[in-house]
């Protein structure tokens, strides 16, 4: 089965075949697609062949504009745009490390003030780092320059709940560090600095790793 196209993608591809039928059309006739026959000029076409080709290449014409109109009413591309091909982000540079010595880390809390900065010097240093986060206090936007990177994976997920990955190290952050934060929701702050610990203490003895406990008690 072929894969479903968005449909401003597929407008844009009927209107690219469109156009170039219509330019066929203005020196082809509908019997010269044969590669043993010379293409012939409009000119050399008889009377009644150049009136039925000129209709269906006003047919054509006509498609083609309401391609057009559909695909601005659609929010699509504009006829004086062109498709340009968007530039690969850049990344900040991190240290290269071997299969060996890179590590795989587990930061809960991964999108907050100190897990954020946390997340940066891991990476920055070589490793990779799956930054798990239920966004109470977090936000996207402290990790968002390292989305997309191999080394880096943003996971929405609240600590109150089990989870479960293999990594080599565990450092877990998940809870509000500030008094007007978890006092805001103190019953959520209370299951997860209790509830959301014990979750990760038993992640890291059954994949037999290390974990530092960073929460504001």
């Amino acid at each position: 089965m072929l894969p479903k196209l968005p449909r401003n993608i597929f407008l844009a591809m009927i209107l690219c075949a469109a156009i170039v039928l219509i330019g066929l059309f203005n020196t082809v006739s509908l019997n010269d697609f044969s590669p043993n026959v010379v293409q012939k000029p409009l000119d050399s076409l008889d009377k009644a062949s150049k009136v039925e080709l000129l209709k269906r290449i006003e047919d054509l014409q006509s498609e083609v504009d309401d391609l057009k109109k559909l695909m601005k009413s659609k929010g699509g591309v504009e006829e004086s745009q062109s498709f340009q091909t968007i530039p690969s982000r850049v990344y900040p540079e991190v240290r290269f490390r071997s299969e060996r010595t890179r590590k795989r880390i587990l930061v809960t809390g991964g999108t907050g003030f100190v897990g954020s900065h946390l997340v940066d010097k891991l990476l920055l240093d070589g490793h990779e780092v799956i930054a798990l986060d239920n966004f109470f206090t977090g936000r996207r936007r402290n990790v968002e320059h390292w989305i997309g990177h191999s080394n880096f994976e943003l996971v929405h997920h609240d600590v109150v709940n089990s989870y479960f990955v293999e990594v080599d190290q565990i450092y877990h952050l998940a809870s509000p560090a500030s008094p007007p934060h978890y006092m805001y929701n103190p019953v959520k702050t209370i299951k997860t600095n209790s509830i959301g610990t014990i979750n990760m203490l038993g992640l890291a003895k059954l994949i037999e790793k290390k974990i530092m406990d960073g929460e504001v008690r």
